[in-house]
């Protein structure tokens, strides 16, 4: 039953290493932490060290930026003026001259 358990914990440590060397050479990051990914997952991180391209990962465009147009939805809603008069922060009452 021990040599079980070393073996599952040697699996389970290989297929990490491989894993984490995988995901360090798609990116391109470099260091003692894909050092050691590497050592550990010999020697599947050679077929790693071939087939993968250095920095092979895709760059994802920024999704679009829709603040402006959540800002004048929260004024519309509200009633505020477009201009946004006022200091951020401070909240502003009424008086009982300003609503007669």
């Amino acid at each position: 039953m021990g040599s079980l358990i070393e073996e599952l914990a040697g699996l389970v440590v290989w297929l990490v290493a491989n894993w984490a060397y995988l995901g360090a050479r798609r990116t391109g990051t470099r260091g003692l932490r894909r050092f050691l990914a590497f050592w550990m997952g010999l020697p599947g991180t050679l077929f790693t060290l071939f087939l993968v391209k250095e920095g092979s990962q895709p760059k994802l465009a920024p999704p679009p930026d829709d603040e402006d147009a959540l800002l004048a939805e929260v004024r519309r809603s509200r009633g505020l003026p477009a201009g946004g008069g006022g200091t951020p922060g401070t909240t502003t009452t009424r008086t009982e001259e300003e609503e007669t």
